[in-house]
């Protein structure tokens, strides 16, 4: 996940310099010059590329020759709107590539109020124009456009393919954001790339190439294997380099893992093994030319199998240095630098690596706007632009209503201050804005806070905008009388973590991950592990550890070896009642229970399971540590091993996981999911508001209400009876 957010934010800062630009921002690596500067710079490059002009897009398809491998990158349905607006896509293109050609098939619908005269595409790759076309409506069908890229404009990362819209509706530049005045970009738009595969030498430094590659992106075939005797950090290693590569599958997650002696019965393609060396059969130990050092080194191997299929050994006579070798394929910026087929990694290197950053910790910390995009941010242009910071968080970082954003802004004096003003959303939720004001052009500021509504939820990116408008406006400005807005680099966003403690599948990776790394995970498996058993393991972190990043807790135990001492520990345990002694031992705890003999689940609280549907079902249990405050267990329980296999294909599936909700789910043979919510608010420690609690107690409130009003009233009467008294005797005295 780091290696594609790295890529991105290296790739966005092009999105800046468009009039309406939802940018990703580059990390700080240089001082940024202005739009202005910025686009002259790129301009004095234009001159070997090809003219947009002469490049126009075509309604036929390009035809080229035929590549071994093509790889189809599309388009998210977007609609623009306004008279300057744009999309784009990126696409990432490997080092082991040789890019033979790239075209973008463009399906698109034009509102019939286009002008034919004054509306156009312009296509942009990594910053330079490659075509322009304009745009004219053809009785509301869709229509399709080819735009041949320039092959020599392609770099090695990622790229991006902008696509830039002015529509001028019926000629008028006044009806900036009219909203019959669009154009749609279909989802069956893609950039098609042609290549062929290009390594010339075998290198550890292409990993996860040639297990994981474009050529076969859901890993079908990859087997990660362990010895027979899979060792607790055999395992656990093996299981930090699912969650790994499970990161670059794409939909599907086909990677399989396994014991050793089962590889030849599955389909195998290629093999990465962790093993202790003593546990490595000696076929796979000559493979290991070079032994010095291995007592207390992790090697890597790069070599082929028997079969010639690609092998990859993780070994060493010290279990704990299979997790250091592990972490150093996970880290991009050490793996890069294994040049060769062989690798050894020191004990002792992974603590030493995670302690080179300190500040990626998601601590609660102030950030400056320069700390997150490398510099300021310049909006130029009439009406509506908007930059997208992406924030650089992980999937567990969930809001705390503590944080707030301080942005420091200043502007052109020549606004229609009636009619400019700045906006902060949180993804694409709104959370303040103000007016511009001329006596604050040069020095402005707006604060804003994280509303409660927003607490506790993920956050992904802020987006900033600005609405510019000038007085008078017409269709014709000279370029000194663009207006302009720029964000200071000092703006502060403070973004602390929640530490409210959600614990739902609607929170994944939540409570197994934190600040991206694994979040003291304890894996219980059974006293002998089956390759069925590990494979299933397997899935359940792969779900949980995309994306997650080196360097974080993670151990593997027995159910025997479990003692008193393990209880801080966010606990992940899967299989039967009699595979898995553990699940014996909590059985108690489970929302649905075994029932006697474990062949299938008693009925609860919440749904009465008949008989036969109980013993045909898999269920997801996310539990309270009944060891350990603020931790939890998930018990992923079968009455078959058959029935494991439900949940074992919901978790391979991208689409089928989001089905998994609250804190427990049951799955049939069809794979169809019942979500139930167990754990109450009181029981997760939340207290409810004042709100919460009346209209919680209607009844009992009312009752006191109309008591004490009663009694109010009874005392008022009382006291009036005793003055009529009083005065009564006090006026016959006087008489």
């Amino acid at each position: 996940m780091t290696r594609m957010i790295t890529g991105i934010l290296l790739m966005a800062l092009f999105f800046g310099l468009m009039p309406v630009s939802p940018v990703i921002a580059a990390p700080k690596e240089e001082n940024k010059e202005s739009t202005l500067d910025a686009l002259d710079a790129a301009g004095e490059e234009e001159p070997e590329t090809e003219d947009p002009e002469e490049n126009a897009p075509e309604k036929i398809r390009p035809e080229y020759e035929e590549t071994s491998y093509i790889k189809d990158i599309f388009f998210s349905q977007t609609t623009m709107q306004g008279i300057y607006s744009n999309c784009g896509v990126y696409f990432y293109v490997p080092e082991y590539w040789e890019t033979k050609y790239l075209y973008a098939e463009l399906e698109y619908r034009v509102s019939q109020i286009i002008s034919e005269a004054g509306s156009t595409l312009t296509f942009y790759l990594n910053q330079f124009p490659v075509s322009s076309c304009e745009v004219v409506y053809e009785g509301g069908d869709s229509q399709i456009a080819y735009v041949k890229i320039p092959v020599e404009l392609v770099q090695k990362g990622y790229n991006s393919f902008m696509i830039m819209a002015y529509s001028s509706p019926n000629g008028s530049c006044t009806d900036a954001f009219s909203s019959a005045n669009w154009l749609s970009v279909l989802e069956t738009s893609h950039i098609r790339c042609g290549y062929e595969v290009n390594v010339k030498e075998k290198k550890i430094a292409n990993y996860p190439y040639p297990f994981l590659s474009t050529i076969n992106e859901t890993g079908e075939g990859l087997v990660i294997a362990v010895s027979d005797s899979a060792e607790n950090e055999e395992v656990a290693a093996a299981m930090n380099l699912m969650a790994d590569l499970s990161s670059q599958t794409s939909k599907y997650n086909s990677i399989q893992v396994s014991l050793l002696s089962d590889i030849n019965q599955m389909k195998k393609s290629s093999t990465i093994l962790v093993s202790r060396y003593e546990n490595l059969p000696a076929d796979y130990q000559k493979m290991v030319t070079d032994t010095n050092g291995i007592e207390n080194q992790g090697v890597v191997v790069l070599t082929e199998d028997a079969d010639g299929a690609p092998l990859l050994i993780i070994t060493s006579e010290d279990g704990k240095c299979l997790m250091e070798a592990v972490y150093m394929l996970m880290d991009e910026s050490r793996v890069s630098q294994e040049t060769g087929y062989m690798a050894r990694v020191m004990a002792g290197s992974a603590q030493l690596a995670a302690s080179v950053n300190p500040d990626d910790q998601m601590s609660a910390r102030n950030y400056t706007l320069e700390e997150l995009v490398g510099g300021g941010l310049e909006f130029v242009g009439l009406f509506h632009k908007e930059q997208i910071i992406y924030l650089p968080f992980s999937e567990d970082y969930y809001l705390s209503e503590q944080g707030k954003i301080s942005l420091q802004f200043r502007y052109s004096d020549n606004l229609d201050f009636n009619k400019s003003m700045v906006s902060v959303y949180l993804g694409d939720i709104p959370i303040g804005s103000k007016k511009l004001d001329r006596e604050n052009a040069q020095q402005d500021e707006l604060t804003v806070t994280i509303p409660k509504d927003l607490a506790g939820t993920a956050a992904g990116s802020i987006k900033i905008s600005f609405d510019l408008e000038l007085e008078d406006m017409t269709c014709s400005f000279k370029q000194d009388q663009m207006p302009w807005a720029y964000v200071s680099e000092k703006s502060q966003f403070y973004l602390p973590v929640s530490s409210d403690f959600n614990l739902s599948f609607d929170a994944m990776p939540l409570p197994f991950r934190k600040d991206g790394k694994f979040n003291n995970v304890l894996l219980v498996i059974s006293d002998r592990p089956t390759s069925r058993e590990l494979d299933l393991y397997g899935q359940i972190v792969g779900m949980y550890g995309a994306g997650v990043e080196p360097y974080g807790g993670f151990y593997v135990k027995r159910a025997k070896e479990l003692s008193d001492s393990d209880g801080d520990f966010n606990i992940i345990t899967a299989g039967t009642y009699e595979s898995n002694t553990y699940l014996k031992a909590i059985n108690d705890k489970l929302y649905f229970s075994y029932s006697s003999g474990g062949k299938g689940f008693e009925s609860n609280e919440q749904l009465i399971l008949s008989g036969s549907y109980s013993e045909n079902i898999a269920i997801m249990q996310l539990l309270e540590s009944p060891y350990a405050s603020g931790r939890a267990v998930l018990a992923l329980t079968g009455a078959t091993q058959e029935t494991l296999n439900y949940a074992q294909e919901i978790m391979r599936d991208e689409k089928l996981r989001y089905s998994l909700s609250k804190d427990c789910v049951i799955i049939d043979k069809d794979l169809a999911v019942r979500s139930f919510r167990f754990l109450t608010d009181a029981q997760r420690g939340e207290v409810p508001t004042l709100a919460q609690t009346l209209d919680q107690n209607k009844k009992s409130v009312l009752f006191t209400i109309v008591a004490t009003s009663v009694m109010l009233m009874l005392l008022i009467a009382v006291i009036i009876i005793l003055l009529r008294i009083k005065m009564y005797h006090k006026k016959r005295d006087e008489d």
